[in-house]
């Protein structure tokens, strides 16, 4: 898993466990035992990938929390910096 090769402020659309326990601020054991009580989406699977779709798991940590969500992939693009506009503007 290379992030480091995302351009800056492009966030991953799947994440291997490691990132996805992260992203809920948990250990991987207690992150499968969410997935396990549907507590956290459960992932997707690419061949032997096992990955989990980011806005799914945006979703459900907006939805443990109560708090409504109103989730855009394009807004989420519109609000990230874009280093393209600084090269261009040159």
């Amino acid at each position: 898993m290379n992030y480091d090769a995302l351009p800056p402020g492009l966030l991953p659309i799947f994440l291997r466990l490691p990132a996805a326990a992260a992203f809920f601020g948990v250990g991987e054991s207690t992150f499968l035992r969410m997935v396990t009580e549907n507590h956290a989406p459960r992932p997707v699977r690419f061949g032997k990938l096992t990955l989990w779709f980011r806005p799914a798991l945006v979703a459900a940590a907006a939805k443990m929390s109560g708090v409504e969500l109103q989730y855009s992939a394009q807004a989420e693009m519109q609000e990230a910096p874009n280093e393209w506009d600084a090269i261009l503007r040159k």
